[in-house]
């Protein structure tokens, strides 16, 4: 593969933000996939683990990877008023449910992410970067916050600003914190969660799931055995479900089914 480091897509209050992009070695991209790292909208960057490696093996499977910056610690009057009162209005709704956690994770800087992440890709989808990615579809690859901006991507709130949808997303250690948001005409997604996470709790998955089943959204939760907040980075390249089905063929799965991965060869 080869990349393109600090491609600026967009300036937030004169501080620039950008991405870095990794390409197959030697051809054009057949698709985009997005990694969002974590970080709980405080700490993180775009060149963490583990970048380097999804990069290796999907670009060599001819797709594209764009890891993004975003913005981070945003103060809530950063956000427009009606904004900020409907991120307010769903942040209650969400611990009334019985969501758990963190207040900051379901304040404006989650908003304020979301929001970044889909600027981003208008700025790919405009042809502005190296390549046109204008007719491509997208995947996306979100650990712990980042994984929490792309299900919402996935299922928005009609009130909040809208931006493309992605065709798929994986998460490794996130949650939808608006559940309420899901339909059964949506990306599919793979939500793989850790057996014990104090970060954000297992717990959270129950209620997620429980909307899952109510609309039948095309949402698989997989709980993996490992333990810590981490773990599910560990187990999407190490560990299968206790159906056998290795986690990362599992995304790559959902991937192909979904068009932002070629498909195998017939026979393969």
């Amino acid at each position: 593969m080869h990349s393109i480091l600090g491609i600026n897509y967009i300036e937030r209050a004169d501080i620039p933000l950008a991405l870095d992009l990794y390409l197959p070695q030697d051809k054009a991209p057949s698709g985009l996939i997005i990694f969002a790292h974590g970080g709980g909208f405080v700490k993180g960057n775009r060149a963490a683990a583990p970048v380097q490696k999804l990069a290796r093996r999907l670009t060599a499977l001819g797709a594209a990877v764009a890891s993004l910056s975003y913005r981070l610690k945003t103060e809530d009057r950063t956000l427009k008023v009606q904004e900020r009162r409907h991120v307010y209005a769903n942040r209650k709704k969400a611990i009334d449910e019985g969501m758990k956690l963190a207040h900051h994770h379901m304040g404006p800087r989650f908003e304020a992410a979301r929001q970044d992440m889909g600027e981003a890709l208008r700025f790919l989808r405009a042809g502005h970067g190296p390549f046109d990615f204008s007719r491509s579809k997208f995947g996306y690859i979100g650990i712990s916050a980042g994984g929490m901006i792309g299900l919402s991507l996935a299922f928005p709130d009609p009130l909040l600003p809208r931006f493309e949808k992605p065709a798929c997303v994986v998460t490794l250690g996130a949650t939808l914190q608006h559940p309420w948001t899901l339909q059964r005409d949506a990306p599919g997604c793979l939500m793989v969660h850790s057996i014990e996470d104090r970060i954000v709790p297992t717990e959270n998955c129950s209620i997620v799931n429980r909307y899952i089943q109510k609309v039948d959204a095309p949402v698989k939760i997989q709980i993996c055995e490992r333990r810590g907040h981490n773990a599910p980075v560990h187990a999407l390249f190490r560990d299968s479900a206790p159906d056998g089905a290795p986690y990362w063929l599992q995304a790559l799965a959902l991937m192909r089914k979904t068009g932002v991965l070629n498909p195998l060869p017939a026979g393969a």
